[in-house]
């Protein structure tokens, strides 16, 4: 840690080390003397996934609690105030990684369960799906973009709210995103459908590309799509990821498309 103070007769700053604080991995804002706990660091520690320290997990747990019960009851106003409340606790990033991932889980489970229909599970998603379109708005993107990202899933395969997860992700590293989506046309027009994707994608001069499978049924269709993109854009990085591409190896794939990491953040921060 590294104390800046500009000296006004030489123009110049000065630094002083107050503290060698260790590896980043296991920093956590508890390792900072407590004068120097600004929001600035504070912001650091959530922007960089950094550990939290044991309070702010407690109260990110309970405000999950409080969140899921929100939307278990069809409550968007205060869904909407509890998620704000998560965001300003933990940072948009992590909202979106970890308390998303926990309340989908744990709502899928209840399905699962029995203990809700089919019906209150699409409400859910529904709610959450609207506070990320709302999130997702308001990311301001300064200066210049890092680059082009297209989102896509292939015929079938229609999963919103993760493709709106990825979308802000990538927004957040200032990404223009292209987000096509799924619910595309089935049956015998399923040619007709992969060249709409691949000529749309092509035309959007993207420099990664990220196509989405969660039924692993439509995997073989992805490959497809992946296959020609990498054929069309030989300078674009084609990244194929989603519960659909469980089983597959790195090796599998032909050279120029990538298996995302099934942590969404670990592919992210090789780009």
């Amino acid at each position: 840690m590294v104390e800046s103070k500009w000296d006004s007769e030489k123009k110049t700053s000065k630094q002083k080390v107050l503290e060698y604080l260790g590896s980043l991995e296991n920093l956590t804002i508890d390792n900072i003397p407590k004068d120097y706990r600004t929001g600035s660091i504070r912001k650091f520690f959530v922007k960089n996934q950094t550990k939290l320290n044991e309070e702010v997990v407690e109260k990110q747990k309970n405000l999950e609690m409080i969140l899921t019960r929100c939307l278990l009851t069809g409550d968007e106003d205060m869904s909407t105030q509890k998620s704000d409340e998560l965001i300003k606790l933990i940072g948009l990033q992590r909202f979106y990684v970890e308390s998303i991932t926990n309340i989908m889980t744990e709502t899928g489970k209840r399905w699962y369960d029995g203990e809700i229909g089919i019906a209150e599970e699409h409400m859910i998603t529904n709610v959450i799906r609207k506070i990320v379109e709302i999130n997702n708005h308001q990311i301001e993107m300064k200066g210049l973009i890092e680059g082009v990202a297209v989102i896509c899933n292939p015929e079938g395969d229609d999963h919103t709210l993760s493709n709106l997860v990825l979308e802000g992700l990538l927004k957040i590293r200032k990404y223009k995103v292209v987000n096509i989506g799924g619910n595309w046309y089935m049956g015998e027009k399923t040619k007709a459908t992969n060249k709409a994707i691949i000529d749309f994608s092509v035309e959007s001069r993207p420099d990664i590309v990220f196509i989405s499978v969660t039924i692993a049924r439509y995997l073989f269709n992805a490959k497809l799509i992946a296959k020609e993109l990498s054929k069309a854009l030989p300078d674009t990085k084609i990244f194929l990821g989603g519960l659909g591409t469980q089983g597959i190896i790195e090796g599998e794939l032909q050279e120029g498309i990538h298996l995302a990491n099934k942590d969404t953040l670990s592919t992210l921060n090789t780009l």
